[in-house]
């Protein structure tokens, strides 16, 4: 497969049926219609915010409203007014220190079913997906840009952002409603991807299949879950609603997922080896496989009081068959669970959260809330009262050189130099990485406090 056309053949599976999907797909119009929207403005030289703008001009994607719906296969452009949807707006770029800059490139977005040459009005009742991909202007990302976060945010409208998949993703914060419009913020890495024609199957990848070529890449696609559908769907709108922010992180060359009942089956395909090197050698190719949940899936659907709750005995997980550990941790407004996936030898993860009350199974161990019994004594972690905030050099004092590394789980999150605990009763635990004198990060501290 040529460079200039590392074109990933993706595929979002429904619960019956294949439906192909190809990202890293621009039409034709899309980088006129970006470009040019942003320097349109009306008479006077300026955009005002607030002001409603002739809708489809110049491009019949341009200057919508919510219930002004998107056309198949053309580009978003970037957004120019308040009450403007079905449009991006401008990316930033967070270094490995933090610092975060304007992004110069673009995101490219546009919505379609399967069918490339559809020109119709996109459907925002599921049978419809959207492509997400972020373009750098210089035309392609490197391994250094794969250090740094790239964050973004589309305004989708009536289109309920419910499942991404997207590369490496870090986090993602879906807003807005129904009735004004749904929105979603990105934060995602350039993944590693690598290419070999025909490669979309665990039969025509075998472990001794090499890549013809590997590159940086962002891109993926969103879908929405439909309610008893053809296309993917659950139950209800409850579950919809509980699981609406859920993200999938892989690199595959190919990939899918489906969800059904309460699993998800991921599919991930890429050759075995990267290029080789000027030595003649081949690497492995490093595969990952991450699913995301949204605390309200992992409260409401599946029972428990505490994302802390969940530990590895309570994921079900087999990778290609075989029986396999997840490794879980908590984050900011749910669950990341990883499959373990290390590798491209078909890794087709079926994953699945055992409900709480599962009595065929051991039962969930108990979260340190108030105290944790030992021998003899129990022990008492400190109180943080619910909504208040702690200084983070209260916990543990630092050095700039350090460059320390907060991280919080449970009803707590780090906001700029505090821990800010939640209005709701449970636990947070608060974590301090620094560089150590190998110029690695090691844990400093761990502290445990009870929310109440």
């Amino acid at each position: 497969m040529k460079s200039t056309r590392l074109v990933s053949l993706l595929t979002a599976v429904a619960l019956i049926g294949v439906v192909p999907f190809s990202s890293g797909f621009e039409p034709a119009d899309a980088q006129t219609t970006d470009s040019s929207i942003s320097t349109i403005a009306p008479p006077g030289g300026s955009v005002d915010p607030n002001a409603i703008l002739t809708p489809r001009s110049p491009s019949a994607n341009s200057y919508l409203t919510i219930d002004l719906l998107p056309q198949r296969g053309l580009g978003w452009p970037e957004c120019t007014f308040a009450l403007q949807r079905y449009c991006y707006e401008k990316p930033t770029k967070i270094d490995d220190n933090g610092v975060e800059t304007p992004f110069q490139g673009f995101p490219n977005s546009f919505c379609h079913n399967g069918n490339m040459s559809s020109k119709e009005l996109c459907s925002m009742e599921g049978a419809d997906w959207l492509e997400v991909a972020l373009n750098p202007s210089n035309g392609a990302f490197t391994a250094m840009d794969a250090k740094s976060t790239f964050r973004w945010k589309l305004r989708t409208g009536k289109f309920s952002p419910d499942i991404l998949m997207l590369g490496d993703t870090q986090k993602t914060v879906v807003g807005g409603n129904a009735t004004d419009g749904w929105t979603i913020e990105i934060w995602a890495r350039p993944a590693l991807k690598a290419y070999l024609d025909g490669c979309f199957s665990a039969t025509q990848c075998s472990p001794t299949s090499v890549a013809t070529s590997a590159s940086y890449g962002l891109f993926g696609y969103i879908r929405r879950l439909g309610i008893n559908e053809a296309w993917p769907s659950v139950a209800s709108e409850e579950t919809r609603s509980a699981l609406r922010g859920t993200f999938i992180s892989t690199n595959g060359m190919s990939q899918s997922w489906r969800f059904s009942a309460d699993t998800f089956f991921v599919t991930a395909v890429s050759p075995h080896f990267l290029p080789p090197d000027s030595s003649g050698k081949s690497e492995v190719t490093p595969g990952y496989v991450r699913v995301f949940l949204p605390e309200a899936y992992i409260t409401l659907d599946r029972g428990y009081k505490d994302l802390m709750l969940v530990t590895p005995d309570r994921v079900k997980l087999t990778v290609s068959g075989e029986k396999a550990t997840a490794k879980v941790s908590t984050q900011d407004g749910g669950l990341l669970v990883d499959t373990g996936v290390e590798h491209f030898s078909a890794p087709n993860p079926e994953m699945m959260i055992l409900k709480a009350a599962d009595a065929s199974l051991p039962a969930p161990l108990v979260a340190p809330s108030v105290t944790v019994p030992t021998t003899q004594k129990s022990v008492t972690y400190p109180r943080l009262k619910k909504g208040s905030t702690k200084t983070l050099k209260s916990i543990a004092k630092t050095k700039v050189s350090q460059k320390p590394k907060w991280t919080a789980a449970g009803k707590c999150k780090i906001v700029g130099s505090r821990v800010v605990a939640a209005k709701k009763t449970g636990t947070c635990k608060v974590t301090l990485r620094v560089l150590n004198s190998k110029r690695k990060y090691v844990v400093k501290t761990t502290k445990i406090y009870r929310v109440s």
